[in-house]
């Protein structure tokens, strides 16, 4: 079941913004790939290797869905709309990974950080539409640690910001240092326990999450680009460039200063990493500098660029940008809050989330709205 319903109405038909620069020529902005992790065989052979459909299938909580948005539980019994625990900030989709119907069924994933317990780290949310109501289950993202005859794990410390499902990947953003890469078709099921990783007694726990996925390679900041690091903000996938591709946004308060950027980095369409050279480095193959300050989801829609841009309490914004044009457009449509984007090439629709406790939806919208 999904439902295409717009956001809001258009407060504001293609108000001019900010001028983008193409600042693609410098080359500057750089991510370095890291080795793939050698601790993953070993726990393959330690613990149950479950499906993403035996995921899916072990969905423990429900959605409601109302006027086309996908809301948290908020019961007496188990509250995600008002916690102020985990905050959701990525999302992404069965779409995404190269099949809208994943087995059958569309799935939303959603990344959330922990914001009171930071031990517990980040965590993904498997929701599957296709059912009535919307069923979910949470799988705790974690990093193979230990050795190849005792191989644990400890969490994932990231904000999260933006997240891309292609192929068997999932890519999160680490807004530092730039991107974590987890293995869809590794996904453990661990016992019921406090605590992370390999216990005492041989079993692994993960603070109670019953599957965990691991995190299998990293992207990390390579060279120093112009004016200052890049920061992997939130990222998304874009299947509509070719060859498809990652697009990373940067967040800055207006007080940081005039320094937003975009940037795309190509996708090899056969191993679903990043093109990189003989040293293993990735170059973007296009960025934009823009004024846009507060970014929190950035992506490209058949050469088209799209930000969302988040205003406090306020209704949020979308800025669409077309390569060519002098200025971008802004669209106040968004609810306050709005988060990272998506793109479902099947029915032309941009979704996104919000994270403010007490107000926390999934929206879709059809792009045909946010016209240039």
């Amino acid at each position: 079941m999904r439902l295409l319903v717009g956001f809001a109405c258009l407060a504001l038909q293609g108000a001019l913004a900010d001028k983008w620069d193409d600042i693609t020529s410098d080359k500057d902005i750089r991510l370095k790939q890291s080795g793939a992790s050698s601790l993953i065989k070993p726990l393959d052979e330690a613990l149950p290797n479950v499906s993403v459909d035996q995921v899916v299938a072990d969905a423990n909580h429900e959605m409601t869905v109302k006027d086309g948005r996908y809301k948290w539980p908020a019961t007496k019994d188990y509250n995600e709309f008002d916690t102020e625990s985990w905050y959701p900030q990525g999302i992404s989709s069965s779409v995404d990974a190269g099949d809208s119907k994943y087995n059958k069924n569309h799935l939303f994933l959603v990344s959330w950080y922990a914001k009171k317990d930071e031990e517990k780290g980040a965590r993904v949310s498997f929701i599957n539409t296709s059912v009535s109501p919307p069923k979910y289950r949470h799988v705790l993202l974690v990093e193979p640690t230990g050795t190849s005859s005792k191989p644990s794990f400890k969490t994932v410390r990231v904000h999260a910001g933006g997240i891309a499902w292609y192929g068997n990947l999932l890519y999160v953003a680490d807004t530092d240092h730039g991107a974590r890469v987890f293995d869809m078709d590794h996904i453990y099921k661990v016992k019921d326990g406090d605590g992370a990783g390999r216990q005492s007694d041989g079993s692994y726990h993960a603070y109670g999450y019953k599957y965990v996925l691991p995190q299998v390679r990293h992207y990390s900041t390579s060279g120093k680009p112009k004016g200052h690091d890049y920061t992997y903000s939130c990222l998304a996938l874009d299947r509509t460039s070719t060859p498809a591709s990652i697009v990373f946004g940067e967040y800055y308060h207006k007080a940081d200063g005039d320094w937003s950027r975009v940037a795309r980095f190509d996708l090899d369409s056969k191993t679903h990493l990043l093109k990189v050279n003989k040293d293993d480095v990735g170059t973007a193959s296009k960025v934009f500098h823009h004024g846009e300050n507060r970014v929190q989801g950035a992506i490209t829609v058949d050469g088209r660029y799209f930000l969302s841009q988040s205003n406090g309490d306020g209704d949020s914004d979308i800025i669409g940008f077309t390569p060519g044009d002098k200025d971008s457009k802004q669209y106040r449509i968004l609810p306050p809050g709005s988060e990272d984007l998506t793109y479902d090439n099947g029915t032309e629709t941009l979704w996104t989330l919000t994270e403010h406790a007490g107000a926390r939806y999934l929206i879709g919208t059809p792009i045909e709205k946010i016209s240039s």
